[in-house]
């Protein structure tokens, strides 16, 4: 098995450090692999370490153009896109949300990513005992160069929540 695959294994398995581990030595055997940058780069965000994401985001970028070098924002305008997101939610939509509650979290909590949850989904909803819709901050910012892609890519989670 290859470094790269098993770090991601480990990855979706919520061993983050250990997938650290397994993707900096992917690096390090295959420095121009955008792939194994741009895990080490999400990995990283996981394990507390976001000067070594953006480094590694910004590594994978410049080995290949379809990798997105990510937009980040402050927390409160995170909120603030959500806001306007949801207000220019089709009429299909915003009725299929008007009674759930929508909160912003930065990623996944490595307990969920444990329980089965990916760590790079863009939302999760629980209905039981309240309906929540959880938004991840990050995931949105590892997928979107610019606010307009961000704000574009909230838009689209919501509508399909």
């Amino acid at each position: 098995m290859g470094l790269l695959q098993r770090a991601r294994e480990l990855y979706l398995a919520g061993r983050m450090h250990d997938a650290l581990e397994v993707a900096q030595a992917a690096c390090d055997r295959a420095p121009k692999n955008a792939e194994a940058w741009a895990l080490l780069g999400r990995i990283s965000r996981f394990t507390g370490m976001p000067a070594a994401s953006d480094l590694a985001f910004r590594r994978a970028a410049t080995l290949a153009k379809r990798v997105t070098q990510p937009y980040r924002v402050p927390p409160d305008r995170f909120d603030q896109l959500v806001g306007q997101a949801q207000r220019t939610l089709s009429p299909d939509a915003r009725r299929r949300l008007e009674r759930t509650a929508i909160r912003v979290q930065a990623l996944p909590s490595v307990d969920q990513v444990r329980a089965g949850m990916d760590p790079d989904a863009l939302t999760a909803r629980a209905r039981q005992p309240q309906d929540v819709l959880t938004v991840f901050q990050v995931n949105h910012e590892n997928r979107a160069g610019s606010e307009d892609a961000l704000r574009a890519l909230i838009t689209r989670s919501l509508s399909r929540a």
